[in-house]
């Protein structure tokens, strides 16, 4: 009877060793050789407000004039806000146990973060998304076209950013 515990537990190791492996850098840091991404966050958060804002006055039919452009635009840039501090505050929470009181600054600037990781583009679209699309439903003559066009901006400008971030800035070990 030990021995199929043996024979099973043997096998459990064996699966853990072979197959579930990682790397691991003891001793080491990350940094950024060619500059953190973090330069880019102004350029990227102006070129999207502006993309986003133009497209949604264009192709999304919330009427003209200079009050609705300002009101687009003053939405567009809270709920990109809102989408854009999410990530970070999510990493905050998780890196408060090993950097304290300092778990803002590590959210930023410890390991190879860019602004645009894999869940962004969920998060935004889920933060974002609903936030312009129930403010200017009501000013918009096609509720659909609104949400399409919010998809296909956020889609573009997401995607956008994360592969420039990743073209110009490289990091090490």
């Amino acid at each position: 009877m030990k021995t199929n515990y043996l024979i099973v537990y043997a096998t459990i190791l064996f699966f853990f060793l072979i197959l579930i492996q990682s790397t691991v850098f003891a001793n080491s840091s990350w940094h950024w050789v060619t500059g953190s991404p973090k330069e880019m966050f102004p350029i990227a958060i102006v070129s999207t407000l502006a993309f986003e804002t133009i497209a949604i006055l264009l192709f999304a039919k919330v009427g003209r004039g200079l009050w609705i452009s300002i009101k687009v635009f003053v939405i567009v840039a809270v709920a990109n806000i809102i989408s854009f501090l999410a990530p970070y505050v999510i990493r905050a929470i998780e890196m408060k146990g090993p950097c304290g009181e300092y778990a803002w600054e590590c959210a930023f600037d410890k390991g190879p973060y860019y602004i645009v990781l894999f869940g962004y583009l969920f998060l935004t679209l889920v933060i974002e998304v609903p936030i312009i699309y129930y403010i200017l439903k009501k000013v918009t003559t096609n509720p659909r076209k609104l949400i399409i066009t919010l998809f296909a901006v956020n889609v573009v400008t997401t995607l956008l950013v994360a592969v420039l971030e990743r073209s110009l800035y490289f990091g090490q070990w």
